[in-house]
């Protein structure tokens, strides 16, 4: 007779859930009783919404099953535009804890799924209660979040059929159940949701995967795909870069000194962030000590990832683009960065993941001032003093809601919608008070914006001119001045409104 496992207990099966994730390897027996104590297991049929709006802001952890982030306008799942899918092995839902908009992203049930629900607040105050719980939770975030951006941004980046391999590799790398007698990988997919998330017709998807089924490198089920020769898509999703034409690159890290107004004007832009608030006057001394402040003209390279150097980097002045060059050698920009943005606290081993087959770099659209500090010195500090890492993850968090929300909007809906979307969104960041009462300007050329949405200047031309009639901007050289937010905002939404 064969044998069984036995079925595993709710407060079981979420300890093993749990215990396999590196933010919770390490906790106690006593603490992780603590933290099975105020979560609970929940099944969720497919288009459930995993975020209940009338309890406290939750943190997620699927056990099995997908989820897809959506905009929680889009009630109907066969009608929603969401922005990537997610599965197990993540925190999904700390921006509903951090409050940063009134319409934030949902998790919805793209199958069956089986969700861990805890407590966010007291799930704080356990992360408060031993500062290197935050650590731990730090280095975890910070490569989910990488891992995540990076998925997201091959979605986007590249040829579709190069685009859409990548895509099903990644996702059957980290959501996929590998077979037991063979090599093969089974994802659990729909075509419609693979056009939603990448921003092309079903046909399109359906007849790329016809192509991919037919070389023998998937089969193509009913709700799912099978990854038949992982080793092959690998080699469509990553094919050799092209070179590029050489660019001016940055000064490497301390290969100027700053002079005493430059470090005065770093230090004073540093204490601005909620996150070096806390820092000690020594920590702070060593970073000002290792870091430098650059002026970059219009068109160089602010940082790029093929320069062999991780930096965290901080926009003082101007306006910079990050973009994502794809192994076909299009440039792709991702968002635009301002004075206050900052990159990403990141993993130093991050920069081998992108040398193959696809960089990113920055580069600036105007005359920029930027903070270059070194990557290793900031985990260095954040590690040697663990509690710091609290306000430094929830800081970088925040961040990233921000942007995605930013470039999911750049990406999503009619011309109009996303050019309308951008300006409200850019103009709420980086905006300056007008002349004009209640006005507010957003210096802006029409190429950064025909950039950002991946149209032509000409169309953005057009598109820029109907807001104008409409009284909801006014266009000016290098800028556009928002004189109706409310008007603004009903341009970016109304395909949204259902």
């Amino acid at each position: 007779m064969a044998r069984t496992e036995p079925r595993l207990s709710d407060k079981e099966l979420m300890e093993r859930t749990l215990r396999d994730m590196p933010a919770f390897a390490a906790w106690s027996s006593l603490s992780m009783s603590r933290l099975l104590a105020i979560s609970r297991l929940q099944w969720h049929a497919r288009g459930d919404s995993l975020s209940d709006k009338d309890r406290a802001p939750e943190i997620l952890v699927l056990v099995s099953g997908s989820v897809l982030y959506v905009e929680p306008s889009i009630r109907d799942i066969d009608l929603r535009a969401p922005w990537t899918l997610l599965g197990t092995g993540l925190l999904l839902g700390l921006p509903h804890m951090l409050a940063l908009e009134k319409r934030l992203f949902e998790y919805i049930a793209s199958d069956d799924v089986v969700a861990i629900h805890i407590d966010g607040n007291l799930l704080f105050e356990l992360l408060d209660s031993d500062a290197t719980r935050w650590k731990d939770m730090g280095y975890m975030l910070i490569s989910q979040a990488l891992k995540l951006g990076d998925l997201a941004s091959s979605q986007m980046a590249g040829r579709l059929s190069r685009r859409l391999a990548e895509t099903l590799e990644k996702l059957a790398e980290s959501q996929g159940t590998r077979s037991s007698e063979s090599h093969s990988i089974h994802l659990r997919v729909t075509q419609r949701d693979l056009a939603a998330i990448l921003q092309v017709s079903r046909q399109s998807v359906s007849k790329e995967l016809a192509g991919l089924s037919v070389s023998g490198v998937i089969e193509v089920k009913y709700n799912a795909i099978v990854v038949l020769d992982p080793i092959a898509l690998r080699k469509i999703a990553r094919p050799p870069a092209v070179q590029q034409a050489a660019r001016a690159a940055p000064h490497a890290v301390g290969t100027r000194e700053n002079s005493a107004k430059d470090i005065a004007i770093m230090e004073k832009t540093l204490r601005s962030k909620q996150a070096c608030l806390p820092w000690s006057a020594a920590a702070m001394a060593r970073l000002l000590g290792s870091s430098r402040l650059e002026r970059h003209p219009k068109g160089s390279v602010v940082w790029t990832s093929l320069g062999g150097v991780e930096e965290y980097l901080l926009v003082v002045s101007g306006h910079a683009s990050i973009g994502r060059v794809s192994p076909e050698g299009e440039r792709f920009v991702l968002i635009l960065f301002g004075p206050g943005d900052f990159s990403h606290i990141k993993p130093t081993n991050s920069l081998n993941l992108h040398r193959d087959y696809g960089s990113y770099d920055c580069i600036a659209e105007t005359e920029v001032m930027t903070i270059h500090m070194p990557m290793t010195l900031i985990l260095e500090t954040l590690d040697s003093e663990p509690m710091l890492w609290k306000e430094a993850l929830l800081m970088s968090e925040r961040l990233q809601e921000s942007y995605t929300q930013t470039v999911y909007r750049q990406v999503t809906g009619s011309l109009r919608e996303r050019l309308a979307s951008t300006i409200q969104r850019l103009a709420k960041l980086h905006g300056v008070r007008a002349e004009r009462e209640g006005a507010t300007l957003l210096k802006i050329s029409q190429t950064s914006l025909a950039l950002l949405l991946q149209a032509n200047r000409q169309a953005v031309n057009k598109e820029l001119k109907a807001l104008a009639a409409s009284g909801a901007v006014a266009l000016g050289y290098n800028g556009v001045t928002v004189l109706d937010d409310e008007a603004l905002g009903r341009n970016a939404n109304r395909s949204r409104e259902i």
